[in-house]
């Protein structure tokens, strides 16, 4: 297997099978911030086909989510106890705007409480060959920046870890079984509206403005000190996942570019 050269400690390029191309340390665990997001879209994903769920149920703000969303560190748009949106609007505004609130929202209306959504999270996982994972919540922040949500017997720095060869794993399972989330991260503008306000946004993924291959999606992830990407692109007629973990920002110039370049490098580097 090739040996990717590349600013990240951890990182690879793969096919949608899960078959790995080329890798640098693809089984150490690192953190993946809201590459960690991934897994409770697949679950809603998969509760809307279920029927559980329909892309036009409201959830509605309780008190706890309201004031996880006082926090600018952690939450953009801010909700009020009582205020309802649609299920496909809180999508948008999760995976596009990274919006940390909708995590703990979603976790919650399909498995009733974040306990329960993480022992059902880890049977997915084992499901999917990955074991003994560190996953204590849906949105891939910190203990110390949960607000509402800390566990006050863990650390501060307690957070989701996983190699690159199981975000890998995890992009194929959502991709494959759910492809209509690449179109979700091509749109472009997008409304995000409740009972009490609507709040407007653009697809702000730089990866869309990458020229030298069709890149399709998928998720960024950045924590104060690290940023990551994971892509779905396709080239010469089949797809590829390319997955870039917890570089150091310090070495990012400017800040939120350097994973786009440097995943566009590797690929370049495996694919020609």
């Amino acid at each position: 297997m090739k040996t990717l050269q590349v600013l990240a400690p951890v990182a690879l390029v793969g096919e949608l099978n899960g078959d790995i191309l080329a890798a640098k340390n693809p089984d150490t665990r690192v953190p993946i911030a809201s590459v960690t997001k991934l897994l409770i879209t697949y679950q809603l994903y998969d509760a809307i086909k279920q029927g559980t769920l329909s892309w036009r149920d409201r959830l509605v703000t309780s008190q706890r989510i309201a004031d996880f969303t006082k926090s600018d560190l952690v939450a953009e748009i801010k909700l009020s106890t009582g205020e309802s949106y649609t299920v496909e609007d809180a999508l948008d505004a999760f995976f596009i705007l990274s919006e940390n609130t909708f995590a703990f929202a979603f976790a919650e209306k399909i498995f009733q409480n974040i306990a329960n959504w993480q022992a059902q999270t880890i049977k997915l996982l084992a499901k999917w060959g990955i074991n003994n994972p560190v996953i204590p919540n849906p949105s891939g922040l910190s203990n110390q920046d949960l607000v509402t949500y800390q566990d006050p017997e863990m650390t501060d720095s307690y957070e989701p870890l996983f190699s690159a060869k199981e975000v890998l794993t995890m992009t194929s399972h959502l991709v494959n079984d759910f492809p209509e989330i690449l179109a979700l991260t091509q749109k472009m503008k997008f409304n995000f509206v409740t009972d009490r306000q609507a709040y407007p946004y653009l697809n702000r993924f730089k990866f869309l403005a990458i020229p030298t291959h069709k890149w399709l999606g998928l998720k960024t992830g950045t924590s104060p000190d690290t940023e990551s990407f994971v892509g779905v692109v396709e080239a010469k007629g089949r797809r590829y996942i390319t997955v870039y973990l917890a570089a150091r920002i310090e070495f990012l110039e400017p800040k939120g570019t350097n994973c786009y370049i440097e995943s566009e490098k590797m690929l370049t580097d495996v694919l020609g």
